[in-house]
């Protein structure tokens, strides 16, 4: 119960953190950052929540989180390479 209400208040700061941010610059990161295709209007309400449950996910659990994030650059990596070799036998 304690970890859960940790991470709720987390959730509340870090969303309210980044909906005042979201004019100053975090909409022009991301901007940045996505392709046209994922932009759209309400990217405030999309976004802001998406990134406070990662942020309060990262502070209750930030060995499971750093673990997760290993495994999925490994995944990426070797994706990446497989699909490097691939095309290159491609003619």
């Amino acid at each position: 119960m304690t970890l859960f209400v940790i991470w709720v208040l987390a959730f509340a700061v870090l969303l309210a953190v980044m909906i005042k941010a979201w004019d100053k610059g975090l909409s022009c990161a991301l901007d940045s950052l996505l392709p046209a295709v994922l932009r759209s209007d309400d990217d405030q309400w999309i976004w802001c929540p998406a990134l406070a449950v990662l942020g309060a996910t990262f502070i209750v659990f930030p060995i499971d989180m750093l673990m997760t994030l290993l495994v999925i650059g490994i995944i990426a990596l070797v994706g990446c390479k497989l699909g490097c070799w691939v095309m290159g036998k491609v003619h």
